[in-house]
């Protein structure tokens, strides 16, 4: 008895001794262990795996428990270099509990794991690599081993049982787009908004490893708060070693603006989220407040539905990429939208779609200003459509599906639209006819549903045929043949074709048989001036940014030219081809009526060429050829035009000039020249311009407005009233920028003139002089005077002394000749006056219309003996109120 007894006492000795021992041991293991001696080898650890560099501020430190805790504070993880943010991610502090004996198995499971005040920044770098993609960002720094090599041993395996969050900022930043400024002007870097999620609570806890999650999640998108809660499968199937199982549970709830959205389910391979079969449930009593989570710009695009209500069920992808969407049911009760669109309420509306392999039924019904909204009609299947519209790649072994069809007819009052037809291949959009048609009796009447002014266009009627040519499909070409559009303004058709892609080819002909120009601008909506605060056109106001300092305003630079210098958009010619052929029978403006227009314009690689152009315009046919080379560096551009016999009164209407003018133009012009702004084409300069007119009749303030602009002082033309036009003829040579006055005649019956000179193009300098005439002894004599200065400055005085001979010698002529006391003193100086006048109207006539015949002068002008234009008064026959033209401008030369 006594030896058992001390068998026994030496047997529990024995126990205690290899029970405690080891825990003795490990028990003066942990009171003498320090983590923080490891920081090195556990930041070359995170730099190995996370290929960024790692640093870790505070101590690692270790709380001494049978549930050891570590903690650590001040975690960096920094980006490569070149990215806006230095930092991937920063944490404050963050403790984890961890289970001990697991540890030997090389399996990490923590109990409860925090993390206080992370903060990270989702970006891309300057080549466009997201921060993000771990592995390929620059190498760990050298010298902490993160470069080469792994740690050797097996990997661990990684359980999380709870979790905490708290006060966690997430901020991704989109990429820099570049923005277009003015056509020609260099793009501008343009940075998007980020996108900020802030967590100012996370919990996630489990009575065990293998117990359900249970979430909370208290948040905020953009500032705008939401909430998540439910519950979900065990956090171990989702990190640690278990693979197999039963399906894992989900039942969780997101929460925010009154709005709410349930899923419930399960997924059979969390891991790889497969398997999962889910029902949504979502509603919302109203929508609008739902736009705080949209971007600023987009958040008046969202209608305020009331009673929204959301049902569909999810599977995993069933041949395709999408996922399998069943059951869909989308409803909305009766609702007020005149915040999103004035006069619009909704009735009710009902959107079903059984799977997406079967076709989606649509029944909307409300009113729009007093009268009845309605759109009905079936689309399907639209699965394949959506899986074309998205790009996915149809998988090889894919059933042919069946063929598209669409009958969708919709109603604005008495507005109708109707689109019937279908796609024969609906997977590649391809093999499409589709029947568009609409009846529209007052298009501006639409401006508050669609929400911007429209047109007050009238009786409008469209139709046309929507094909995919050659069965390319709609994401490579998009054809719109037979289209008719008639109206009250205007009547057209014909067909047209865009190829897309890298460089799209527009292919069009268009015949309108008639266009009332006039109509058409006068029903255009006038722009409306936005003051801060007021509603758009849907009805709501627009967000009100936060006020900024204005920053300094920066100083244009000062552009001398008259010519702008602004580049031209030759970049649009390469990016694209084209074929145009347009004819328009009659095209009315301005109570006048163009005819027989017609325009073939063809771009091929940058090089278009307009040929012909050409019409019969009120005051004469009209034609020439536009040619310009986008594709040569610099660009050039040539421009050929005949005008024969072209009424200048209603071009003179055209341009919004007042007067009246009664005289038919001759202009003919051959000129070209490159660069890519105007003033360089106009530096570069080469050809001949020639405008001419006979026996016309102009204002006499017209006139004088456009001597004015030419340099000559105000009133030589004399007050309003009619004016005789006998002739005028110019002929301008260019050659490489310099611009050769060789006529310029200008006979009427208040004025004659004749001038000569250069206009230097590129520098707009003037060196021009302009001889008008004056009575001196019973005959006219020339008073030259010199216009120089630039084209946006000129300036009039002293001419050349060899024009003042000229105009002395013929003075003195005129007085009498040699038996004057004035003729003898210019014939001694050895002035002698040109034998014929250096300038008439048929020689000027002969150069401006370069060949081709015309009319000659008939009625008579100062050159002639006329008198000045059927005005009455004193004996002179001066009109009323006129000035005596070249005697005040000999005045202004010389006071």
């Amino acid at each position: 008895m006594q030896a058992r007894r001390t068998f026994r006492r030496i047997a529990v000795i024995v126990v205690a001794i290899v029970i405690l021992a080891p825990l003795a041991v490990i028990g003066l293991f942990l009171a003498s262990f320090d983590p923080n001696s490891y920081k090195p080898q556990v930041i070359a650890a995170a730099e190995r795996a996370l290929h960024r560099p790692v640093s870790i501020d505070g101590r690692l430190r270790m709380s001494l428990s049978l549930v050891p805790t570590i903690s650590a504070t001040g975690i960096t993880i920094a980006n490569p270099p070149g990215y806006q943010n230095t930092n991937l991610a920063t944490l404050r502090r963050i403790e984890a509990k961890v289970a001990l004996l697991p540890l030997l198995r090389h399996q990490l499971n923590i109990l409860d794991l925090v993390l206080v005040d992370p903060v990270i920044n989702l970006e891309y770098g300057p080549t466009g690599t997201p921060d993000w993609l771990i592995g390929q960002g620059a190498p760990a720094p050298a010298g902490t081993g993160a470069g080469t090599g792994s740690a050797s041993g097996p990997a661990a395996g990684v359980a999380l049982q709870s979790v905490s969050i708290e006060n966690g900022t997430i901020t991704y930043h989109p990429p820099m787009a570049l923005v277009p400024l003015n056509a020609g002007q260099p793009a501008a870097l343009a940075t998007p908004q980020p996108t900020v999620l802030h967590i100012a609570r996370f919990t996630g806890r489990a009575a065990s490893l293998d117990a359900p999650l249970q979430l909370a999640i208290d948040a905020q998108y953009n500032g705008t708060p939401f909430t998540v809660a439910g519950t979900t499968g065990p956090v171990s199937r989702l990190t640690g070693s278990v693979a197999g199982g039963a399906p894992w549970p989900v039942d969780l709830t997101v929460s925010g603006q009154g709005a709410n959205l349930r899923v419930t389910g399960q997924i059979a391979h969390p891991r790889e989220a497969s398997g999962y079969a889910l029902h949504l449930h979502a509603t919302a009593p109203d929508l609008a407040p739902l736009a705080a989570y949209l971007p600023a710009a987009d958040r008046g695009d969202l209608p305020p539905l009331q009673q929204v209500d959301l049902r569909a069920d999810l599977g995993p992808p069933a041949g395709g990429t999408l996922p399998s969407v069943t059951n869909v049911s989308l409803t909305a009760g009766k609702s007020d939208l005149t915040a999103w669109r004035k006069g619009l309420s909704l009735r009710s509306m009902n959107i079903t779609l059984p799977a997406l392999d079967q076709a989606v039924d649509v029944a909307l019904a409300g009113q729009y200003q007093g009268r009845q909204v309605g759109l009905e009609g079936k689309a399907g299947p639209v699965g394949p459509v959506i899986e074309a519209a998205l790009g996915a790649p149809a998988p090889a072994h894919a059933v042919p599906t069946e063929r598209f069809t669409m009958n969708v007819a919709g109603r604005v009052g008495n507005a109708l639209f109707n689109a019937a037809g279908g796609m024969a291949t609906p997977s590649k959009l391809a093999g499409v006819a589709m029947k568009l048609s609409a009846t529209i009796p007052d298009l501006a009447k639409l401006s508050d549903l669609v929400g911007t002014p429209l047109p007050a266009w009238t009786d409008i009627g469209v139709s046309g045929l929507l094909t995919d040519p050659g069965g390319q499909g709609l994401a490579n070409t998009v054809a719109l043949n037979s289209l008719a559009i008639s109206s009250a303004q205007a009547q057209l058709g014909g067909a047209f074709s865009l190829r897309l892609g890298p460089k799209p080819d527009l292919q069009a002909v268009i015949h309108a048989s008639r266009i009332d120009l006039t109509a058409l601008l006068k029903a255009m909506p006038k722009p409306a001036a936005a003051t801060p605060g007021t509603a758009g056109a849907g009805g709501a106001a627009p967000p009100q940014a936060s006020p900024q300092p204005k920053p300094a305003a920066a100083v244009a630079p000062s552009n001398p030219h008259l010519i702008p210098d602004t580049p031209l958009p030759f970049n649009l010619l390469r990016a694209a081809d084209g074929n145009v052929e347009l004819t328009v029978d009659k095209l009315t403006y301005a109570g006048a009526d163009y005819r027989a227009l017609t325009a073939h314009a063809l771009l091929r690689n940058g090089v278009l060429t307009v040929r012909p152009i050409s019409g019969e315009l009120p005051g004469g046919p009209v034609s020439g050829t536009l040619m310009v080379d986008a594709a040569a560096n610099p660009p050039s551009v040539r421009l050929i035009e005949q005008a024969p016999a072209f009424r200048l009164g209603p071009l003179l209407r055209l341009l919004g000039q007042p007067g009246s003018a009664s005289a038919t133009v001759q202009l003919y012009a051959d000129l070209g020249g490159a660069g890519s702004t105007a003033h360089d084409i106009a530096s570069t300069l080469n050809g001949s311009l020639g405008v001419s007119t006979v026996n016309g009749e102009i204002d006499g303030a017209l006139l004088d407005r456009l001597l004015t602009a030419a340099g000559l002082p105000a009133g030589v033309a004399g007050a309003q009233g009619p004016v005789q036009l006998r002739c005028f003829a110019t002929r301008i040579d260019a050659h490489a920028g310099l611009a050769s006055i060789r006529a310029l005649t200008l006979d009427s019956s208040r004025l004659f003139m004749t001038g000569g000179g250069t206009v230097n193009l590129a520098t707009e300098g003037l060196n021009v002089v302009l001889r008008p005439q004056t009575d001196l002894g019973g005959g006219a004599t020339p008073i030259p005077f010199a216009v120089t200065g630039t084209l946006a400055h000129p300036a009039t005085g002293i001419a050349p002394p060899g024009d003042y001979a000229q105009a002395i010698a013929a003075a003195g002529q005129k007085m009498g000749g040699g038996q004057t006391l004035f003729g003898q003193i210019t014939r001694q100086l050895g002035l002698a006056p040109r034998s014929a006048a250096p300038q008439s109207c048929a020689s000027a006539l002969a150069l401006a219309r370069m060949g081709h015949p015309g009319p000659a002068p008939t009625t008579a002008g100062l050159a002639t003996g006329g008198g000045n234009g059927g005005g009455t008064g004193s004996g002179s026959g001066q009109a009323p109120g006129a000035v005596s033209g070249p005697q005040n401008l000999l005045q202004s030369l010389f006071h």
